[in-house]
């Protein structure tokens, strides 16, 4: 392609980007209402509009300025995917989040917060979901909703962490970080009374991260992210 249709890609899918973050700014100040699909859906799109406008932009510059236009942009797409997160596990009322709950901190209210909102049983809150299935307390749809966002939650947090700080190239300090990382977010959520503090939370959420390193590390699939990335993506992060 030439100069100009790539100009004109990522012109295109630039603004692609901007409409989807608009639209998620104004929900977040109550003009529009995207629901919790629709925030999903703004967000992903704007992640890969972006990164396509960047990547096509960084085609068209020189060689020696694709790397610095990619790592600036894995790096405003870590933040964006950190706002994200947060809003998701600690703000979002359509999830049952509410982080002002902290105002009406006292005794009673966190006591009953352990009682009705806490899980320390591994798997305990799975088999609740799965029974809640087959006796039809639950749709299929809500619980797969629920397990598979646990899922996905962190699983774009070892790609950035390989990405932005060479010192995690093993699978050890990925691991340690993500686990540490989900367990911090799961105290925020006792400490501000909000969601659900549930081991199995954590579980779900380190096994996604997890699973997806495992799969960006096989050498064919870490040589094709190098590839796309102009190397922010190292290839010694792959492994046979």
């Amino acid at each position: 392609m030439n100069k100009r249709t790539l100009k004109i890609l990522s012109y295109t899918f630039y603004t692609a980007a901007f409409l989807c973050i608009a639209a998620m700014c104004a929900n977040a100040l109550g003009i529009t209402d995207l629901g919790h699909g629709g925030k999903i859906a703004a967000g992903f799109i704007a992640v890969i509009s972006g990164y396509a406008a960047s990547y096509f932009t960084a085609l068209c510059a020189a060689p020696k300025k694709r790397y610095s236009i990619i790592k600036s942009t894995v790096i405003f797409i870590f933040v964006f995917y950190i706002i994200v997160l947060v809003d998701f596990t600690l703000i979002d009322d359509n999830l049952g989040r509410n982080i002002f709950n902290i105002y009406n901190w006292n005794t009673t209210a966190f006591s009953d917060y352990i009682n009705r909102n806490t899980n320390i049983v591994p798997f305990a809150t799975v088999r609740l979901f799965i029974n809640a299935v087959k006796n039809s307390a639950l749709p299929l749809y809500a619980v797969l909703e629920n397990l598979l966002g646990n899922l996905v939650a962190f699983m774009p947090l070892p790609f950035f962490l390989a990405c932005l700080f060479k010192r995690f190239n093993n699978w050890y300090s990925v691991l340690i970080t993500v686990l540490l990382s989900v367990i911090t977010v799961e105290l925020l959520q006792l400490l501000f009374l909000t969601g659900s503090s549930d081991i199995d939370d954590v579980i779900l959420n380190t096994a996604g991260a997890m699973l997806l390193y495992g799969v960006l590390r096989i050498k064919g699939v870490s040589r094709f992210i190098s590839k796309i990335t102009f190397g922010v993506w190292e290839t010694e992060n792959g492994t046979d």
